[in-house]
């Protein structure tokens, strides 16, 4: 059985269309489902317009004091739900309950983990302006920068639309925070094969939205409990500690082939970067990831190699660039070396991360 989870605060104007169309999207899918809603104390009449379509859609109302959250209210229609399988959405129908149908397909076909995804092939958001789509790449960037071993192939781990088997979260000790109950989910979870399913986000055409600068902070603070809690904070000090190591090589070596022994810059800066990248990689191997080292010159070190090296290769050509630029306009060598270091570096960091721990990924 499918239990759907769908958390409420004042959704009066949309609910009851929401639940016919989950209702409706289930049973052409010839799938058993039962549909809780959990509701925050609505205002409006929330509870009670879902109660009164009871005798046409298996639905039950579990009540809340007060504004408690969307995730706590997630794992409370949990706790009460009868089914194998949870699904969560919204009910604001920004998330088309027809999608319900194929997620179930994808649960059924064997995946223990489906996710209905903005930023796969087949997805989108519907009407967005640039500031709201910036907005939301963004965060969902952030989230597989700080949880690079978790999400970084995961497309839309920012998603509020999802199935999950019951048994892949026993043990998992889920604690979110906010509104993102995917993120700790994905982190925590006992999952094998994971699905995104395309779907378009939807416009909101009543009500009206709950996020403000409270739901922003909480996400960040989950973040960072999630890099605690899944144990990447202490990756990130290890991998943070060989990037200094490498920096500090790149720069050093670099002035020393310049000045000692009299290279020209372009071919000593190349040998750095590539001491520095090489550094790094075998530190990455054996200090970062070191939980999971296999033999040296196994064929996948080559191929992880490979692949560092081509992700690393926009940072590297800005470092040469600023190098270059540097000394051309003040001619210190030590100051181009660090310059052209810390654009790179700085590159890597806002944009690469996720590729780069993606090398790693699968040793975790």
């Amino acid at each position: 059985m499918i239990s759907v989870i769908i958390p409420t605060f004042n959704e009066a104007a949309v609910i009851q269309e929401t639940l016919r169309r989950a209702a409706a999207a289930l049973r052409s899918a010839g799938e058993e489902f039962e549909i809780v809603v959990v509701d925050d104390s609505s205002a409006d009449g929330t509870a009670e317009r879902v109660e009164s379509l009871a005798a046409e859609v298996p639905v039950l109302v579990l009540r809340r004091p007060g504004r408690l959250g969307l995730a706590t209210a997630v794992l409370d229609g949990g706790a009460t739900a009868r089914g194998d399988i949870w699904a969560v959405m919204d009910a604001d129908l920004q998330h088309p309950p027809e999608v319900l149908a194929p997620l179930a397909k994808a649960m059924r076909e064997g995946a223990d983990l489906a996710i209905g995804s903005r930023y796969v092939p087949g997805g989108g958001t519907s009407d967005w302006t640039w500031v709201r789509r910036m907005i939301s790449r963004t965060a969902t960037h952030m989230a597989a920068t700080v949880l690079p071993l978790n999400l970084a192939s995961v497309g839309d781990p920012m998603s509020g639309l999802f199935m999950i088997r019951k048994s892949a979260l026993e043990n998992a000790h889920l604690n979110p925070l906010g509104y993102k109950i995917l993120l700790e989910i994905i982190a925590k979870a006992h999952y094998r094969k994971l699905v995104e399913v395309p779907y378009v986000f939807q416009e909101r055409e009543k009500g009206a939205s709950k996020l403000g600068a409270r739901q922003y902070l909480e996400y960040l603070q989950h973040l960072l409990r999630l890099a605690v809690g899944t144990g990447q904070l202490w990756s990130w000090i290890r991998y943070g500690v060989v990037a200094l190591a490498g920096a500090a090589i790149d720069i050093a070596l670099f002035v020393l082939l310049v000045k000692k022994a009299v290279w020209r810059p372009a071919p000593a800066l190349l040998l750095a970067i590539e001491v520095a990248l090489l550094n790094n990689f075998v530190w990455s191997e054996t200090f970062t990831f070191r939980s999971t080292r296999i033999p040296a010159f196994h064929s996948a070190v080559w191929r992880r190699l490979a692949r560092y090296e081509g992700i690393c290769i926009p940072g590297a050509a800005l470092n040469c660039v600023v190098t270059a630029s540097w000394m051309v306009l003040d001619g210190g060598v030590v100051s181009a070396a660090a310059a052209g270091v810390v654009a790179g570096g700085a590159l890597n960091l806002l944009v690469n991360i996720p590729a780069i721990w993606r090398t790693w990924a699968g040793r975790k």
